[in-house]
């Protein structure tokens, strides 16, 4: 019977949050040539495809989308025995956030914490807005960014606003959607209100969603984090989606000068990247 090892599935749920090998490995302190060799791994063990190229990412195919989902229910299970049960490691950091600020934001973070703690291991759990949240709720998360309401020890980021995205010629009224809980899709279908549409596909990760949108599948909100994702436009003639709130938290580990560091970090870094973003 086949086992799967742990650290391929890490790098694996990894690539599919941040849509590609490079990022994935400076978010997991990997080498390109290793998180590709654990997906190999993964397809060797398998016996089947779990990426393909798209554009200049990659996109899961139909068994990477499958196993995405266990893949991240496993490493959910798996981390919290691990806490629950093992002697915990003093220096490790969880850093906790929203997948749709993989890409641009959590490098900036983890870029940051390395510098100010090299000696400290980072420990990356990206997921939906609600569970990292709850991860605050429990303690259990040291640094969190969430698009979710306020906790009594986050900081407002910034305001993000939000977009239709798609391809053109694919039907306005035919939507790719996070599964729930997400509160991107909450406020996009509430938007809608009485305006007919048809959710054609529901999503685990964020690969995912960006590639339906891309293959024409169907338009998708987003929050604007960076540049319009690669390959898709914003859609006219939709309803307007209202703005997202980020929400930086911390442990009471991590000293007030670093959060005031890494709260400074990623303002500018969103200012930089989407001149539209407001942080008051």
């Amino acid at each position: 019977m086949v086992t799967l090892d742990i650290a391929p599935l890490r790098s694996f749920v990894a690539v599919a949050a941040f849509s590609g090998v490079r990022q994935a490995g400076l978010a997991l302190h990997l080498s390109r040539s290793a998180v590709t060799g654990h997906i190999r791994k993964l397809e060797r063990e398998l016996g089947c495809r779990l990426v393909e190229p798209q554009g200049r990412g990659i996109a899961l195919t139909s068994d990477g989308e499958e196993l995405a989902e266990r893949a991240r229910e496993i490493l959910r299970q798996h981390d919290d025995a691990v806490r629950a049960l093992a002697t915990p490691e003093a220096d490790d950091l969880l850093v906790a956030a929203t997948e749709h600020a993989a890409e641009f934001l959590i490098p900036v973070v983890v870029g940051l914490i390395e510098h100010r703690f090299p000696h400290r291991r980072i420990q990356l759990r990206l997921t939906r807005s609600a569970k990292v949240r709850a991860l605050v709720d429990d303690e259990r998360a040291d640094i969190a960014l969430m698009l979710t309401g306020p906790t009594p020890r986050s900081v407002r980021v910034a305001t993000i606003p939000s977009q239709w995205f798609g391809t053109p010629g694919t039907p306005p009224d035919h939507l790719v959607l996070f599964t729930e809980p997400c509160a991107v899709r909450l406020q996009a279908l509430t938007t809608l209100g009485n305006r007919p549409y048809r959710i054609i596909k529901q999503c685990h990760d964020l690969t995912t969603l960006l590639s339906a949108a891309r293959n024409g599948t169907g338009i998708v909100p987003l929050p604007r984090i960076g540049p319009a994702p690669d390959g898709l436009r914003p859609v006219p003639d939709m309803p307007a989606l209202p703005d997202l709130t980020l929400h930086a938290a911390t442990s009471p580990r991590v000293d007030p000068v670093t959060r005031t560091a890494i709260v400074d970090a990623l303002r500018e870094r969103l200012t930089e990247k989407t001149p539209a973003l407001t942080t008051t």
